[in-house]
């Protein structure tokens, strides 16, 4: 297919406006709450970070979902979802929704339309909707998963969230430097070039993203990481048109800094002054390396 062609499809069924329409619809009637915050980019070894000073999020709770789901009077937010969030069925499996609380306009969440268990291994079915999400976007995306109790996962209905990649990154920093190392295509590849444990998938240009492809890469990359760190282990996914990586987890925060998928995807958030000058001297591939465990170089693996 022409790259004319290709784009002429992608215009034709394009969500943008539905996404924009509704999100607009959402903050004025106060069912979607945008925070502001101050926002910085910190460079390491070449790679930019974003960096999001939000202290209102000094003021929210926090738990992890096993706990607020057995906690008195929880309300599951995404089952029954709050109409004036909702964008789309993705097939009968699946919800697009705003998300709720954003410190990042357009935040999307796609939740599973029956309760499934956060920290589920994801589907064919997961990524049938991610790439039916993705694909109707002009916009590039960082999609993510938190999985697990040391994830950075506060919900524990199964949902992946699709953000938008900040315009002046070619590719997420975690997965910038892990692409320096030209990782063949299709294999579980491990680089040098990260201080922090990771399993990563490059797809390259030659063939589509399906499904299939998707969950076969997933499901290959998983097993690599359970069996270097056991089956129970939490961890983080991100996913972008060119790869897919896994993240390992020991701990959900470091200093009182939480990290969650989006800290490896490039974009972390403080709540007080204090934790900025905490990254500004560890410096943020340390904290990752910290919350995760330490990288193990094992090449590729079909």
């Amino acid at each position: 297919m022409s790259s004319s062609l290709s784009a002429v499809r992608t215009a034709s069924k394009s969500i943008d406006g539905l996404v924009q329409q509704r999100y607009a619809r959402a903050v004025a009637q106060g069912a979607l709450l945008f925070t502001e915050s101050s926002v910085y980019k910190h460079r390491e070894q070449g790679e930019v970070f974003e960096v999001r000073y939000v202290p209102v999020l000094a003021k929210k709770p926090s738990s992890k979902p096993k706990e607020k789901q057995h906690t008195k009077g929880f309300v599951n937010p995404f089952l029954p979802y709050d109409e004036r969030l909702h964008v789309k069925r993705l097939g009968t499996s699946h919800h697009l929704l705003l998300n709720k609380y954003c410190v990042v306009p357009h935040h999307l969440l796609i939740t599973t339309a029956e309760f499934r268990q956060q920290g589920e291994p994801l589907s064919e079915l997961d990524f049938k909707a991610v790439l039916e999400t993705i694909d109707s976007l002009s916009s590039r995306n960082i999609v993510f998963y938190n999985s697990g109790e040391e994830s950075g996962a506060s919900q524990p209905h199964k949902h992946l969230q699709v953000l938008p990649m900040p315009e002046y990154l070619d590719a997420p920093p975690s997965v910038g430097l892990w692409l320096r190392s030209e990782p063949p295509v299709d294999c579980v590849y491990t680089s040098e070039r990260l201080p922090f444990a990771h399993f990563g998938v490059f797809f390259g240009d030659a063939h589509p993203l399906t499904p299939s492809r998707l969950v076969t890469a997933y499901q290959t990359a998983l097993d690599r990481l359970a069996a270097t760190y056991g089956r129970d282990t939490s961890y983080n996914m991100i996913l972008t048109k060119s790869a897919m990586m896994l993240f390992p987890r020991r701990q959900s925060s470091w200093n009182s800094i939480a990290i969650n998928s989006l800290g490896f995807a490039g974009l972390v958030l403080t709540k007080t002054k204090e934790e900025q000058e905490f990254l500004e001297q560890f410096g943020i591939l340390h904290i990752l390396t910290c919350v995760g465990f330490p990288h193990v170089v094992t090449g590729s693996q079909q």
